[in-house]
């Protein structure tokens, strides 16, 4: 089967992407959360997931060039099996499989754990005591929020038959439980190996500080334990203590050095990003994601040089200077010596982007009618037919700005960002304030503190019916975009058809009695051998439905459908064998 991840086709660009969510839970074990979505998923007719397969795990290897010693860090970070990792990339030519030990039934019970593989092509596990949901592999920024959206679903399901139960169980999509601790929402993003990391950190570092502007979430309180009820931007900017490291839950950095691709790592690394909120506005995910995507779609080309001028004096600091300036009034010091506002550096962003799309003959028409009420529905399909979800993207990117720029404009007047009838009320954080400043016009003095951070909280709570308060003011419905219930049921059952997620998902939901393990970069079939095959998926744009269906067709089992794939049938010989060590014991995932 023929590589198309290195393609670049006219008129657009591929960035494959994903997300991953951590749950803030009360009341209930983050196991019997996981436990109880899996058991509806059985409910929904769905397959309740097969053992997550931990080949591809290289949580110590860092982007900078080196690997770090396992005794030298925190054991949270130590998410892999040691001995079971595979660095096989594609065989030239061909799709071949490789011989794997099959496992006694507790040495298989003891690797699932709690990770499993789910129809959708996504993994849900426990994550340092919160319940985590990583979406498939998507090619398109509103494929990827459909996806995410439709994780936020699965657990509402599971946590709503834990109280059932009489369970008082409660889940959020945020980021802090205002003592102390945050989780993580990851965005994950497939790069070419052939950017210099270097060039792609000091490219991206002034976004990422800067974007929470346009799709922060929006917090009350200050510092990691929340003091007092102030209002600030970002949930994550309080928690940032590096611009770059390998570390998630301590040091966390702006740009994360681990060098996992779960692909081809010749020619691909992954990058992972800590440092964003959780969104609850369907809109705001989709711009985090459309906009990130189309920086590095330009860094792919080069590192433009006006970006290089856009370094900035202290990045950590700066990013909670940007979260706590809501009135918009404030300067960043560059490391040059000049003053941009996070306005203007975001706004410079912009026209290189479109400028270098001019450049390269992409188009990105405007779509017709108001750019801030996308239609993600149509856009869902991860196609980007013609250019309609970047020129959408580009279109929602600026009129945001221009939205903020009169909300500037109003807050040197006096106005606060929380007025009703101000600015900017569709981006998230504008929207959570306005409700805050209502409620604390109803709630005055420091005992109206508690009602503050418990609205806070309300606003991300997750039911099967929706999001809590932030699905209840105007712009959380509008900001849904056409990405109703029926499209998120049907996202849990099919996988992304434009990455190789489908034919993972299609696997297990189809024969999960013969799907051993599945993970990204590969998946351990049951041929009836001595021992069991695994299938490489390292190419993500390779196993789509249009270059998989074929091989599932009135298939009987898997056998079939790997006879189809590779020309193999059992009994054939194989590469190599694979031993897996079960010495080691799992700590945990990323935050």
């Amino acid at each position: 089967m023929a590589s198309t991840s290195a393609q670049r086709t006219p008129g657009r660009e591929v960035t494959v992407m994903g997300m991953e969510t951590e749950y803030g839970i009360l009341g209930a074990e983050p196991e019997d959360v996981v436990a109880a979505c899996l058991e509806t998923e059985s409910e929904q007719g769905r397959c309740p997931g097969v053992r997550w397969d931990y080949s591809g795990e290289y949580p110590l290897r860092d982007a900078r060039g080196f690997e770090v010693d396992r005794s030298a860090v925190d054991p949270s970070m130590l998410t892999d099996i040691p001995g079971a990792a595979s660095t096989e990339g594609p065989v030239p030519g061909r799709l071949r499989t490789t011989a794997v030990v099959r496992l006694t039934a507790q040495e298989e019970a003891w690797q699932r754990g709690t990770a499993t593989c789910l129809s959708s092509g996504g993994r849900l596990y426990v994550d340092h005591g919160h319940p985590e949901y990583a979406t498939p592999e998507c090619t398109g920024p509103a494929q990827a929020t459909l996806a995410d959206r439709a994780g936020d679903l699965l657990v509402a399901r599971g946590t709503e038959l834990l109280r059932r139960r009489g369970v008082a169980a409660r889940l959020f999509k945020n980021n802090v439980d205002g003592k102390g601790a945050t989780y993580g929402t990851h965005e994950n993003y497939l790069v070419p190996r052939a950017i210099d990391f270097d060039d792609l950190v000091q490219a991206l570092v002034p976004l990422l500080v800067v974007r929470p502007l346009l799709v922060g979430s929006g917090r009350v309180g200050i510092g990691a334990v929340a003091r007092g009820a102030d209002f600030q931007i970002s949930q994550r900017a309080d928690y940032l203590e590096k611009v770059v490291g390998l570390g998630t839950t301590v040091n966390r950095p702006l740009v994360n050095t681990r060098d996992e691709p779960h692909a081809d790592p010749q020619r691909w690394r992954r990058l992972h990003l800590v440092a964003g909120d959780a969104n609850c506005f369907d809109t705001i995910a989709w711009l985090k994601l459309g906009m990130t995507a189309l920086v590095l779609q330009v860094l792919a080309d080069g590192v433009p040089a006006s970006w290089r001028r856009l370094r900035l004096a202290d990045p950590v600091a700066q990013a909670r200077d940007v979260s706590r300036d809501t009135r918009l009034q404030g300067a960043l010091e560059l490391a040059d010596g000049r003053r941009l506002s996070a306005l203007e550096i975001l706004e410079h962003y912009l026209e290189t982007v479109r400028s270098h799309l001019r450049d390269h003959g992409r188009p990105a028409p405007a779509p017709t009618g108001d750019p801030l009420r996308p239609d993600l529905a149509a856009l869902a399909d991860g196609a980007d037919t013609e250019g309609a979800e970047t020129g959408a993207i580009l279109a929602f990117w600026e009129a945001s700005l221009a939205s903020l720029r009169e909300l500037q404009a109003q807050c040197a007047d006096g106005d606060e960002p929380g007025e009703p009838q101000g600015a900017a009320g569709h981006l998230e954080w504008v929207a959570k304030k306005q409700l805050l400043d209502a409620t604390a016009r109803r709630h005055p003095g420091t005992r109206g503190h508690d009602v503050l951070h418990a609205v806070d909280l309300a606003w991300s709570e997750l039911s099967p019916a929706g999001r809590g308060l932030s699905e209840q003011v105007p712009a959380g419905v509008v900001s849904r975009s056409g990405l109703g219930d029926q499209m998120l049921e049907a996202a849990l059952s099919e996988p992304p058809t434009t990455t190789r997620a489908w034919l993972r998902g299609r696997l297990v939901s189809t024969f999960p009695g013969q799907v051993v393990a599945a993970g990204w970069h590969s998946m351990v079939l049951e041929t009836g051998e001595k021992a069991q095959r695994r299938l490489p998926l390292t190419d993500t744009l390779s196993f789509t439905r249009a270059a998989t269906a074929p091989a599932l067709k009135d298939a009987a089992d898997v056998v079939e459908i790997l006879a189809r794939l590779t020309g193999e049938r059992p009994g054939d010989p194989v590469r190599a064998t694979e031993a897996v060590t079960t010495s080691a014991t799992l700590s945990g995932e990323q935050t």
